[in-house]
């Protein structure tokens, strides 16, 4: 065959494929276009994470610890209460078994009477045991809500997507002489983390700027949580310093 016929034959089935391929890329763009599909696959875009250390925070809540002790304290003072009173009944108990013989009338009237006094102050005991379990449950929602509003605003504020939890004592507090800690820490979801993407003294210096420290209690009374401002960084930043 002539070498210019060859020629001719190789440029006519390049020029085919070019044209096969252009209209193959064509028809595909279209056809992703009517199914509102892209003509490329999305670029993967990283996630800016943080992490914060939820026991630290609330070790160093303006009014959590406060607010906790002063429940414990009214918790003990109740059950102090109800074993008075158990044990004022059962001395009832017994003087009337050693007073009065069991067919006396007086003695069923007593200890009729004595009956209900347990059985009341055992619902008693029920009712105020849930108060107080409903007491420390809305305490640590409160507090949880406070918290996770002031995490919110720092990570808006310094530009994070996510911020998971950690702990600082599973990693640091691992000690081969207590397997347990070992164990522990080694099964922390958080392995490792650039030391400036924690917002946990951050968001503690939120909390003490936004809410007062609670003052000392007496009488079991747990301290009203005051509303403080708005979780909206200043223009010093969320807690008056700017994280680099």
């Amino acid at each position: 065959m002539p070498i210019r016929i060859r020629s001719a034959i190789f440029a006519f089935a390049m020029v085919s494929t070019v044209s096969v391929a252009f209209c193959t890329v064509t028809f595909c763009s279209v056809a992703s276009a009517q199914n509102g599909a892209p003509a490329q696959a999305l670029q993967h875009q990283p996630t800016s994470t943080a992490v914060v250390d939820m026991d630290y925070i609330l070790d160093n809540h303006p009014t959590f610890t406060a607010q906790a002790e002063a429940l414990k304290a009214e918790y003990q003072k109740t059950m102090e209460d109800f074993e008075a009173r158990r044990k004022d009944l059962t001395q009832k108990v017994e003087q009337l078994n050693t007073s009065l013989t069991a067919d006396s009338p007086e003695f069923k009237k007593q200890q009729e009477f004595l009956v209900q006094q347990d059985s009341k102050m055992r619902l008693e005991a029920v009712n105020k045991e849930k108060e107080l379990t409903e007491k420390r449950a809305k305490l640590m929602l409160d507090t949880y809500n406070q918290i996770v509003e002031r995490v919110a605003g720092a990570a808006q504020y310094y530009k994070y997507d996510m911020v998971v939890r950690y702990s600082r004592r599973q990693a640091s507090q691992m000690n081969p002489k207590n397997p347990q800690t070992v164990m522990i820490g080694a099964d922390r979801e958080v392995i490792y983390f650039n030391p400036n993407y924690d917002l946990t003294d951050t968001v503690i210096a939120m909390l003490k700027r936004d809410i007062p420290a609670a003052a000392p209690t007496t009488g079991g009374k747990v301290p009203q949580t005051a509303t403080g401002p708005s979780i909206a960084p200043n223009s010093n930043g969320p807690a008056g310093t700017l994280r680099k």
